[in-house]
């Protein structure tokens, strides 16, 4: 054999991969300031800890400690572990549990596989998985996307309570201006009026009855000690809530009379509106217009206002513009409607992983939902008790053992309990039949979402997009760059498995994969699958 050392330096070698080492960080997070009081993080940090010591770890630092939401990667204290890890070549990072290191779905799998390109992992406490296979990187990303479910569903069932306080009369949020955040003697929070309320009504007023243009207003209140700009003043004078209304975009288009103080009358508002319409009556807006399908679905990424859409006539062109004046981001139609087909491609499957997508996906929903399948039985066998109480019930009122009043008080009561019985196995049960129709529709849909789009009129356009990407998506002008915050987790989901097939070569000799070592303790509700 050949002696090859003189050949030695012409060796090649990724500098970039952090070779395995026992170095380790712990990361520990809690969602808000009430969970610091209690000993959420100190748990955290004790089994992080201990699981280091198992597993021959050396810890060089902790990071976190504090609260920080994970429904986004813009943390203090997560980016900065992030640089330490990649400065100081740390291989390991010990959460408790997966969401504790990120709950954004999409981005937090990128993050991930992003590290282990680098030689770095992230290791879950509570959901150990071997992230140097295939199968274990497959199911950390599970509870990746998982974990944002959860947060989704939080998120959800928190602003359907903040949608019933709107129905009940109740603002919700900071005070406009003009009002102050008080609570009221049953603790419930409430606006009251501040000290800028006469100011608001004074603007109100000369808009109405002296005609005074914006710019004289602001003049006018600055001399009062008033500081006001342009736009801020323009929203004051279309804001319902100073004439005791609230509009709100949870409210989905609906007027609610608030239970709060209006500084002018509703005549008075309207008279002032009634100017504002008259300034801009020669400005005319077409809303559906088919050629800007992406107006209002792309945020300005600089300011985070929705871009707008314009003509230039000489040339016949169309163009997108953020809304914010002097922001200068735009983009032309044809441009940023490639940069989102591009976007769309990235998502796209081949035909041939609908087959092993479709099984997969399968087993994942049953491993999820067969806790609730447990349940369910359960619940029936509640629902069996309840409807033998009832004909007790009913039994004894006709044989007089008691009276109508008793009857009525017991029959009412058991009903409640059996209607919410039945909700709650309506809630827990979905059908196989309307899933796998579900799920083979999804993915047929994924194998070709870019020319969808293309061919898709107005309505369709808007349907798939949203339908796609939930929370619209952002231009970044100076990057030149589209992206999204938000992808629908049937998105997230196929593109997972799509990465494991491919770098799964060899395959697997079982055709269910062994989900309980990976994500057991996720402790969620069924998952209820959206278009």
């Amino acid at each position: 054999m050949n002696d090859l050392k003189e050949f030695q330096s012409f060796a090649k070698r990724n500098k970039k991969i952090i070779a395995k080492n026992n170095k380790a960080v712990i990361y520990t997070r809690v969602s808000g300031a009430k969970q610091v009081e209690n000993t959420s993080l100190e748990t955290q940090k004790k089994e992080c800890t201990q699981y280091a010591l198992n597993n021959n770890l050396e810890i060089y630092g902790y990071f976190g400690g504090t609260h920080e939401s994970a429904k986004n990667d813009e943390r203090k204290e997560y980016k900065r572990m992030l640089a330490y890890v990649k400065q100081n070549k740390i291989a390991n990072i010990i959460v408790y549990t997966v969401d504790r290191f990120s709950r954004s779905g999409g981005n937090a799998i990128a993050t991930v596989e992003n590290l282990n390109k680098k030689g770095i992992r992230v290791l879950s406490v509570r959901q150990p998985a071997d992230t140097d296979t295939s199968s274990g990187v497959f199911f950390q990303n599970i509870n990746l996307i998982f974990s944002k479910y959860d947060n989704d569903q939080r998120r959800e069932k928190s602003m359907s309570g903040m949608r019933q306080r709107l129905l009940n009369g109740y603002y919700i949020g900071v005070a406009p201006f003009g009002y102050v955040n008080a609570r009221n003697e049953n603790n419930i929070p409430i606006l009251k009026k501040g000290d800028k309320a006469k100011w608001v009504r004074k603007a109100f007023e000369w808009k109405a009855n002296e005609h005074l243009s914006n710019v004289e207003i602001i003049n006018r209140l600055r001399t009062y000690g008033v500081k006001l700009y342009k736009q801020k003043l323009t929203r004051i004078f279309k804001n319902p809530i100073y004439c005791g209304l609230l509009a709100h975009n949870l409210l989905d288009g609906e007027i609610i009379e608030g239970k709060h103080p209006k500084i002018v009358s509703k005549e008075l508002f309207l008279k002032v509106n009634g100017i504002q319409a008259n300034n801009n009556k020669n400005y005319k807006q077409n809303k559906l217009n088919d050629n800007l399908p992406l107006k209002g679905f792309t945020k300005c990424d600089k300011c985070g206002n929705p871009m707008t859409g314009y003509i230039v006539k000489a040339k016949g062109l169309y163009y997108y513009k953020c809304k914010t004046i002097g922001c200068k981001n735009n983009k032309s139609t044809k441009q940023l409607h490639e940069q989102f087909e591009q976007l769309l491609g990235r998502y796209q499957i081949g035909e041939k992983y609908i087959a092993p997508l479709l099984q997969q996906m399968r087993y994942t929903f049953e491993y999820f939902t067969k806790p609730n399948k447990e349940n369910v039985a359960t619940l029936k066998y509640n629902l069996k008790t309840i409807n033998e109480k009832i004909e007790k019930i009913e039994e004894r009122f006709v044989m007089g053992e008691i009276d109508m009043a008793l009857y009525q008080k017991f029959v009412k009561k058991f009903t409640e309990e059996k209607e919410t019985i039945n909700a709650e196995i309506k809630k827990m049960s979905f059908e196989s039949s309307n899933l796998e129709k579900y799920l083979e529709k999804s993915l047929r849909l994924i194998c070709n979402l870019h020319k969808t789009w293309e061919l898709s009129d107005y309505v369709g356009k808007q349907k798939l997009q949203n339908t796609l990407f939930p929370d619209g998506i952002r231009y970044n002008r100076e990057k030149d760059q589209v992206r999204t915050n938000r992808v629908n987790m049937i998105l997230e989901l196929t593109c997972s498995l799509k990465a494991v097939y491919n770098n799964n070569k060899k395959g697997t000799n079982s055709k269910k994969l062994n989900l309980s070592h990976s994500v057991a303790g996720t402790g969620l509700e069924p998952v209820t699958l959206q278009a």
